[in-house]
């Protein structure tokens, strides 16, 4: 009731912009208010001041657009980044070298102190990065003097713990000193109050490390099975030949990470862009094609575009291990922690022979992406992104009654999403329809029926956190804080509630974005992941790796079997030794497809590849037919197209698509049995638009009558 009396200072800038005569929708009013420190109620201001922060804010926009660069050739350890208000944040970086020689810098980001701000605020004001820089200059060193004061004792102490160890590890310590200096490249201190305290402990921690990693011939470890993963690092040599850069573009939903990542991309000579998905694939080769670029697009079903492309768009199961370009980007990296799909990222972010690889995703995969970076020999950059616009939690519920256009209500299995879609139809609203089951085609249509207006409301699983452009979206409302994983219900994890909600608020559509809960109940556990609330470290944090066809025909011929189930239960049980850094991938479905695949004695080549197909082994008329299929390639006949009816249900409709996408992916390892590749594209094509015009059908109580 409160603010109902009160007045936000935002709404009284604008009237003393209006008589500056500035149009108050041209000027970030919130960032104005915090510029000239007003409260966020009834502040009075005065016009003057106003037009005086106004030119403030020009000359701040003028250097910080060309006098930032200048400034930081002349002194390269300054840095700035914008702060929330539109101003400068500056950083002064102080290496501090742990040995004689000046080697292992330990890197502290510390202000760069009163005497430096003062005169860093007179060179932006006045848009003269010259001025006055030799007291700048002065300034800058006596604040590192400063720090490396109040850190000598423990910089001492660090440096005989080091040579100790350089002592202890005798022949080995160059490899001792090559993983400490990988690990504190990847690593920048600030200033805390107990900042001696948690140098030395990260510093302890690391150098336990380092010394594991200088005993185990010449400093790298090595799995110590014969068939297994005793190299898997090292059997990536084009990787391994590049020596190359690591830069983790580490941020939350909507803050421009994977479109930094793909300005490089498209800048670069040659690239390629890993996906999660076949949708996100698709979008970013079409993107990859308006830029002129000779694009081309893989996938396990299809390859559209140049036969000799300099840029790919692949979906990541499909990376090319062999080929070098110049910038890879592999996206949603948090993903490496997926048991299913993990393996993939894992061989993307040690394997991929690229100069520059960019990963993109939230913070929550630093620690694997810092231990793969060390693990393999590499450098490490961090740069952070920070989310466009700010993200809200809502005080109240909004139950489905209260839904509004533009809202998103998300539910966690396809049933919910069609009960929840059938009551807001009865509500008189038109609603878009998008779940997991739905085609990467099907999905896209629905997403641009949101987004274009032709449908209010949209009703989704978790499959709108990645992969698709929503618009305009202005809240998201969660129906359920739990799902199904395919062993148990379990709550969503922070990161899990940040990455759906995150979808709100779209930069450039919304000043902000909402998030709500169909109940009371749920809106804790919303609000604590909002608030940047930690998830429970993980019990196992492990890279999830696959055996690969060498090694699976390696391992065979070693155990004496024909057998793909035996082998892969020979890799899920017995070919990672204790404290390895792998784990084998969730293999469940692969051994019992592989069980069955056996029966028709095919060579352990192709039943790996029947075993892995993409089709739905919980549905047992889909697993009918891939028996039918792996019958037909052992007795050499040909697999004709699939034939299907487009008038089913939507259930009905559903399989025939994911079928059908599973064909084309047997045509592209078996195109001499699986031989009707266009007819079951037309099939495919034909099933995506009856489950469209059974959705849009649907959609509102008035088409339907």
């Amino acid at each position: 009731m409160a603010r109902k009396r009160t007045h936000l200072t935002t709404d009284i800038l604008a009237d003393v912009l209006h008589r500056l005569g500035i149009g108050a929708a041209a000027i970030d009013r919130e960032a104005l208010r915090l510029r000239m420190a007003l409260p966020e109620y009834d502040g009075f201001v005065e016009d003057d001041a106003v037009a005086a922060a106004l030119r403030d804010g020009e000359a701040r926009r003028a250097f910080a657009e060309t006098g930032v660069a200048l400034l930081r050739s002349a002194l390269p350890a300054l840095r700035a980044e914008p702060g929330r208000d539109g101003d400068l944040v500056w950083r002064l970086r102080v290496s501090l070298p742990l040995l004689d020689d000046g080697r292992l810098d330990l890197r502290i980001d510390v202000p760069p102190g009163e005497a430096a701000t003062e005169i860093l605020e007179e060179m932006a004001l006045g848009d003269d990065p010259a001025r006055h820089l030799d007291g700048l200059r002065a300034a800058l060193a006596g604040t590192a003097a400063d720090l490396t004061a109040s850190l000598r004792s423990t910089i001492a102490r660090l440096r005989v713990q080091i040579s100790e160890d350089l002592h202890e590890t005798g022949a080995d310590a160059p490899t001792y000193i090559a993983h400490l200096d990988r690990s504190l490249r990847s690593r920048i201190f600030t200033p805390a109050p107990n900042l001696a305290r948690t140098i030395g402990d990260t510093l302890k921690t690391v150098r336990t490390r380092a010394k594991v990693v200088a005993r185990e011939e010449s400093g790298r470890r090595r799995l110590r099975d014969r068939v297994g993963f005793g190299g898997y690092i090292d059997k990536f040599v084009p990787a391994r030949r590049l020596n190359r850069r690591i830069v983790f573009h580490m941020g939350p939903t909507n803050s421009g990470k994977t479109y930094a990542a793909l300005q490089a991309l498209a800048q670069a000579q040659t690239g390629t862009y890993l996906a999660p998905l076949r949708l996100l694939a698709l979008e970013n080769y079409e993107a990859l094609l308006e830029r002129g670029l000779r694009a081309g697009m893989v996938t396990g079903e299809e390859i559209l575009g140049e036969p000799d492309p300099s840029h790919t768009a692949r979906t990541i199961e499909t990376a090319d291990l062999r080929r070098p370009v110049d910038v890879a980007v592999i996206d949603e990296i948090q993903m490496l922690s997926d048991p299913d799909r993990g393996w993939a990222w894992t061989n993307a972010l040690f394997g991929i022979p690229a100069k520059t690889v960019i990963v993109c995703g939230s913070d929550d995969a630093l620690s694997h992406v810092r231990r793969a970076a060390e693990a393999a020999g590499e450098s490490l950059d961090v740069v952070t992104f920070a989310r466009k616009t700010p993200l809200v939690a809502l005080d109240t519920p909004v139950p489905l009654e209260s839904v509004q256009p533009g809202d998103a209500v998300v539910a966690f299995s396809r049933r919910a999403v069609h009960e929840i879609r059938e009551t807001l139809v009865a509500e008189g609203r038109s609603v878009s329809t998008i779940y997991g089951a739905l085609s990467p085609e099907v999905r896209r249509a629905e997403a641009r029926r949101f987004r274009d207006g032709e449908a209010e409301v949209l009703v989704t699983t978790d499959a709108i956190g990645m992969g698709l452009n929503l618009g305009p979206l202005k809240r998201v409302i969660f129906s359920a804080v739990t799902k199904w994983d395919g062993t148990a219900t379990r709550p969503l994890t922070n990161p899990e509630i940040r990455q759906i909600a995150g979808r709100a608020g779209r930069f450039g559509h919304q000043d902000e974005g909402h998030v709500s809960a169909t109940d009371d109940t749920s809106l804790g556990p919303i609000r604590d992941a909002l608030a940047g609330a930690p998830t429970a470290p993980a019990a196992d944090t492990r890279f999830y790796v696959r055996p690969d066809l060498i090694a699976i025909e390696a391992a065979a011929l070693e155990l004496g079997t024909a057998s793909l189930a035996e082998v892969l239960t020979h890799f899920a049980r017995a070919t990672f030794y204790d404290g390895s850094p792998f784990q084998p991938s969730a293999m469940e479905e692969a051994l019992e497809a592989a069980r069955a695949v056996d029966k028709a004695g095919l060579p352990i080549r192709e039943a790996f590849a029947f075993a892995v197909a993409p089709i739905d082994r919980r549905d047992a008329v889909s697993t009918g037919v891939l028996d039918r299929w792996v019958q037909a390639r052992a007795a050499g006949a040909f697999v004709p197209a699939l034939r299907a009816s487009v008038d089913g249900d939507l259930g009905d409709l559903e399989r025939t698509v994911k079928l059908a996408a599973a064909y084309l992916w047997l045509a592209r390892r078996f195109p001499d049995t699986f031989d009707e590749g266009e007819a079951t594209k037309a099939l495919r094509s034909r099933a995506n638009a009856a489950i469209e015009a059974q959705l849009r059908k649907t959609a509102s109580g008035k088409v339907a009558a």
